[in-house]
């Protein structure tokens, strides 16, 4: 069997049916944050350091269940580093819970409110980060349909904290081809959703697609800049009113020193829906140009990328797992390598992006370089994805740590009895996968089995992620 089997983070976004309370300390007062269909709590995963948010929400609040579940669904889909990540759900009689990556920063909204506005340079950092989450999520057939600064959180306290998409709940699919068995499929857009300041006219006339998405983008860049909306009112009506007509103006004090550049982005935004530019065309607008400074450019070592080619099957997996597992601080600046590398701001690294940004290349052939990078992407997309990025880069340092390494061993242990046995691995990566037959599930376990009792116990684990080739 090839070495390079089909590994998809998805699998590893469980549905756990145990007790919640038996994975994680929580305390159901100490509230992050309240909304209309639950709570969010700051939570920590036992046993480990790691810190999570965890969303409590009622069933008896859950009044569409299959929009529900499609929000579950679009989150376990999603990869990007600036939309929050989806760890793994519980669910008991009276809740659902969603384990997510936790934010401490507030949100953007608090921020604006503090600050009253951003310079054009604060604003451009921020509002690259959202058109690359956007143009991510309009690239893989999703419009979120509620994009304003309350659904934006900062991931730390510091003034470059990046930035997290979040509340998938009035999302739509509008095409299913990169999107893993989403059931419910296309939704057409008649629905009238999103919140009044932000909402686009033609949504109000209930016939609309995935720009929507753009308008309200392009009103949050205008609050960005001056620090009042575009179209307002004293009452929800009025400022709907506003928004049908959709008419604005720049000449207001605030931007009396904008550039021409900044304000033909923002009418290319909020226009008319025949005339409004797409997601893709935002991120290469003149204004959304960045200006790296000298000596900011970061590059991936082709090493390390040959590293994990020569690593057994198991230990991908492994990484793969650990990847999907790492909270946004510990990766940062792989973070920020992964975005610069990303030149058409899609979210996935094409062979030619990422070839242009490796470092340490000796007389190495375009074949055995096309080969490597091709290894990496164990979805087989054609392209690297966030969490394959990470996994082939994270530094063993990092995956090393008892703890990752401890929870990644009950991942594969579902029975608790210390050893992954073939039936845990064919559980846990998929039973109809036809990657993962019972020749290829032999093969993983021989990878690592050293006493040859046909299972892997922890520490042969633990020598099998040690090694550094297969």
């Amino acid at each position: 069997m090839d070495n390079n089997i089909v590994i998809k983070k998805q699998w590893f976004i469980k549905s756990q049916s145990s007790k919640i309370e038996d994975a994680y300390e929580f305390d159901h007062k100490k509230l992050l944050g309240q909304g209309t269909y639950g709570q969010v709590v700051k939570a920590k995963l036992k046993g480990s350091k790691q810190q999570r948010a965890i969303k409590i929400i009622p069933k008896n609040k859950v009044r569409n269940p299959e929009r529900f579940r499609r929000e579950i669904e679009i989150m376990r889909n999603l990869d990007h580093p600036n939309i929050i990540k989806l760890f793994e759900t519980f669910e008991d009689v009276r809740n659902v819970y969603l384990v997510m990556e936790l934010c401490e920063g507030g949100e953007l909204f608090d921020r604006i409110i503090d600050k009253g506005h951003f310079s054009e340079n604060e604003a451009k950092i921020i509002f690259l980060q959202i058109m690359q989450a956007v143009n991510y999520c309009h690239q893989n057939g999703i419009c979120h349909r509620d994009l304003k600064p309350e659904n934006f959180l900062m991931l730390t306290k510091a003034d470059d904290s990046p930035l997290k998409v979040i509340d998938f709940g009035l999302s739509v699919i509008f095409h299913d081809n990169h999107v893993e068995k989403l059931h419910q499929g296309k939704v057409s857009m008649t629905t009238r959703a999103g919140t009044p300041y932000y909402i686009s006219p033609e949504i109000l006339d209930g016939k609309y697609d995935e720009s929507c998405d753009i308008w309200s983008a392009g009103v949050i860049l205008y609050i960005l800049i001056s620090g009042v909306p575009p179209f307002y009112g004293n009452t929800d009506p009025e400022i709907l009113d506003a928004v049908k007509k959709g008419v604005f103006t720049f000449n207001i004090p605030e931007f009396k020193k904008v550039s021409d550049s900044c304000k033909d982005l923002i009418s290319k935004m909020i226009c008319k829906p025949e005339k409004r530019i797409k997601s893709h065309d935002v991120l290469t607008h003149p204004w959304m140009k960045q200006q790296h400074p000298a000596g900011s450019f970061l590059s991936v070592n082709y090493q390390s990328l040959k590293n994990f080619t020569n690593f057994n099957r198991l230990k991908k997996v492994t990484l793969t797992y650990i990847a999907s597992q790492l909270s946004e601080q510990e990766i940062t600046e792989l973070g920020k390598l992964f975005k610069q590398l990303d030149k058409n701001g899609d979210g996935v690294l094409t062979m030619e992006e990422l070839t242009h940004g490796l470092t340490g290349l000796k007389k190495e052939s375009q074949n055995e370089i096309m080969g490597v990078i091709k290894s990496i992407d164990t979805d087989g997309s054609g392209a690297v994805n966030y969490t394959e990025f990470l996994a082939a880069t994270i530094e063993k340092s990092v995956y090393m740590k008892q703890e990752k390494l401890f929870q990644a061993f009950k991942m594969f242990d579902l029975d608790g009895s210390g050893k992954i046995s073939r039936d845990e691995l064919k559980q846990v990566l998929g039973s109809n996968n036809p990657g993962f037959d019972d020749n290829a599930l032999k093969a993983l376990v021989k990878d690592a089995d050293k006493d040859g009792d046909g299972e892997i116990d922890y520490n042969e684990f633990i020598e099998m992620m040690d090694k550094m080739k297969s």
